[in-house]
């Protein structure tokens, strides 16, 4: 921001309290103006779950990339830095009990991101980084710029807690077959191996008409079974990602927030076909997480 801007913005109020907003999470993803992916797919249900969420863009874009025109542009890596900047300056990973990141997009924005949280989590011991490794998927392929991958492997994966790939992104991440049950298990603990506590791998092959989750620990695994639905819309990751966070942030374990996650997961994409629309129904997704907690039941086995 430049001094003359500075100038005009920046001014006292006369009369405020003194005490620092709470925030829950800091969710940094893409934004939209249509549709549902990124921040726009998960701060609804988000805030439906009583989560105080501060909000950074990585991209601020007209519409998923599934239509004939699609306007607006990553953020530049100086502007998404100085956004960064900005939520360190007000204290907020202090306060903040999780950090979510999704799509970057662009190498930049991924280097940006990594030298922040490289700064920050030191000094922000409270608070549990979620990383879901948006890179790509199995019928797009890449989606992102090349090197991001690197990126999130190398500089971004020692910080996290929890890794949240689909089949596709583990695969990219540990160079290793993952489609298969037994394959995304032995390379979701490669990727344990570098830092995680925990990798939540998703989109896996299961029976026919059938996806599994994974939720695979140190010495644990936790196996979920739900119907394949055909259609094809953006945002159901970042859904996941955001209710599994949500409901570990008010008290479930670990195997029953990924329960009622996948619950609100499947009622969005159930409705998506009902009504006939184009982009996730997002709005349904956080009410039946809190109904339907027994919807997918999981399994455990020691690893």
């Amino acid at each position: 921001m430049n001094e003359s801007l500075d100038s005009h913005l920046v001014h006292g109020r006369r009369q405020r309290p003194t005490g620092a907003s709470p925030v829950d999470i800091i969710s940094v993803q893409s934004q939209l103006v249509y549709g549902y992916a990124g921040n726009s797919a998960a701060v609804p249900p988000l805030h439906r779950l009583d989560m105080r969420v501060a909000v950074i863009p990585t991209t601020l874009l007209s519409n998923t990339p599934f239509y004939e025109t699609l306007r607006g542009k990553m953020l530049p890596t100086d502007l998404f830095g100085d956004l960064l900047r900005g939520a360190s300056e007000r204290g907020l990973p202090q306060r903040a009990r999780a950090l979510i990141s999704g799509y970057f997009g662009s190498l930049g924005n991924g280097q940006a991101f990594a030298d922040w949280v490289e700064a920050t989590l030191p000094d922000a011991p409270g608070m549990r980084f979620f990383l879901d490794p948006v890179i790509g998927d199995t019928h797009t392929g890449p989606y992102v710029e090349a090197g991001l991958d690197k990126v999130i492997s190398e500089r971004l994966l020692p910080h996290a807690w929890l890794v949240t790939p689909n089949a596709f992104e583990l695969e990219q991440l540990t160079g290793m077959p993952a489609l298969q049950e037994a394959d995304a298990v032995a390379a979701s603990r490669k990727l344990l191996a570098r830092g995680p506590e925990w990798v939540i791998a998703h989109s896996i092959v299961g029976e026919p008409g059938q996806l599994v989750s994974l939720a695979v620990g140190h010495d644990v695994v936790h196996r979920w079974v739900s119907p394949y639905l055909a259609v094809d819309v953006a945002g159901t990751g970042d859904v996941l990602v955001a209710l599994t966070t949500a409901f570990l942030l008010r008290g479930e374990s670990l195997p029953q927030a990924v329960t009622r996650a996948l619950a609100g997961v499947h009622a969005a994409l159930e409705s998506t076909l009902e009504n006939g629309i184009e982009e996730l129904d997002v709005q349904v997704a956080a009410t039946a997480a809190l109904r339907d907690k027994g919807r997918f039941p999981y399994i455990t086995t020691n690893a």
